[in-house]
Parts: structure tokens; C-alpha cells; sequence
């Protein structure tokens, strides 16, 4: 198990995790959402990576109104 931060909250996954299974498994939506990992923002094409131990996660969900 590694320990990561989302959103300055401290979760403990499995090593092999994914951004993306990660996502899932916490109920973010498939759209509608952008990742940054460690201040750099993660393309969609890259949720595939693996979590390393330590890694500060920003999610950021889209909200439509005005």
C-alpha cells in the first residue's frame, strides 16, 4: 500500500493504482474533471500511470451555472 493526497486528504491505495481506477473508486465522473498530479495537469490520455508513494493529487470537477 501507498499512501497519496487528493485534495489534501490522505488516502491509502494499492501500488499498482491507477489515476483512473482511482477516480472511479472514489465516484468522480468519467467527464467533466481535470487531474493534476504533483501541480502538473495529467492529459486524459495519461490516467493510465501509476500512483507513486507521496503523490499530491488535485481534482478539480467541472460546475455548470452562473
Amino acid at each position: 500500500m501507498i499512501n497519496i493526497n487528493v485534495n489534501q486528504k490522505q488516502v491509502e491505495v494499492a501500488e499498482a493504482t491507477t489515476v483512473a481506477a482511482l477516480l472511479a473508486s472514489m465516484g468522480y465522473p468519467d467527464r467533466g474533471i481535470a487531474v493534476a498530479v504533483d501541480q502538473v495537469v495529467l492529459p486524459r490520455s495519461r490516467w493510465s500511470s501509476t500512483l507513486s508513494d507521496g503523490a499530491c493529487l488535485d481534482v478539480v470537477t467541472a460546475v455548470q451555472g452562473g
